[in-house]
């Protein structure tokens, strides 16, 4: 089983605004420069020889998949176990979009968010960290693959890439995932060995990602007027 490598991808740029079918934080498709950041990376998939594609059900990294899928000629296999770490509904109710984004920023951006803390009120860190690696202990178990490619979230990356180095515990691991980025973990003499983390193709040295994501997602909120300057 030496030398079996997952390219784990966060989805491509969205708005989060498919409210209705997957909650106020929890859907959304990509924007025109989403899906023009996973086609270019759907071509540098190409000559990688992937057995599967996985991914998170919510739609912005379905479609993610499915766009890199079609280039492959492979189908999207879908598991619950790689959505974002979720909310409380009942909190998210009660909530202005706001006051959601800055309870967010705040839970991943404090140096004192541990663990066992809950994300506005529903799973925790530890939580999230637990299924990932349900997914992936499920993923190892079988014989039939050698290179796959998983598309998640943010939240779901970090949960991963803890596991990967040895981290379960302490602050909220967070490296940071660009839109569209890829992370390389490799299993070598059966312990999973963080090769890459958070490669853009489209700006490979970060000229123009100085910010932290979730600033840049709140001002790209802001420019198409979903939340207000």
């Amino acid at each position: 089983m030496d030398g079996r490598r997952i390219y784990l991808m966060r989805h491509g740029e969205t708005l989060y605004q498919s409210e209705a079918a997957e909650g106020r934080v929890g859907g959304g498709v990509l924007t025109e420069r989403g899906r023009e950041q996973i086609a270019a990376v759907a071509l540098l998939f190409r000559e990688v020889p992937l057995d599967r594609i996985y991914a998170s059900p919510l739609s912005r990294a379905r479609e993610t998949a499915q766009i890199i899928a079609r280039e492959k000629g492979l189908e999207v296999l879908l598991s619950a176990d790689l959505r974002e770490i979720t909310p409380s509904e009942e909190l998210l109710a009660a909530l202005s979009t706001a006051e959601i984004f800055h309870e967010i920023q705040r839970f991943f951006k404090s140096a004192t968010t541990g663990w066992d803390e809950p994300y506005l009120g529903g799973e925790s860190f530890r939580q999230v960290q637990e299924r990932a690696v349900r997914f992936l202990d499920s993923l190892l178990s079988q014989d039939e693959w050698q290179t796959v490619l998983v598309v998640a979230h943010g939240g779901v990356n970090n949960a991963l890439l803890a596991y990967a180095t040895g981290v379960t515990s302490g602050r909220i691991f967070n490296i940071e995932q660009d839109f569209g980025c890829i992370n390389i973990i490799d299993f070598v003499h059966g312990r999973p060995l963080l090769r890459l983390a958070n490669f853009t193709l489209y700006d490979q040295l970060k000229i123009n990602l100085r910010a932290h994501s979730l600033d840049i997602i709140l001002n790209l909120l802001r420019a198409h007027g979903l939340i207000a300057p």
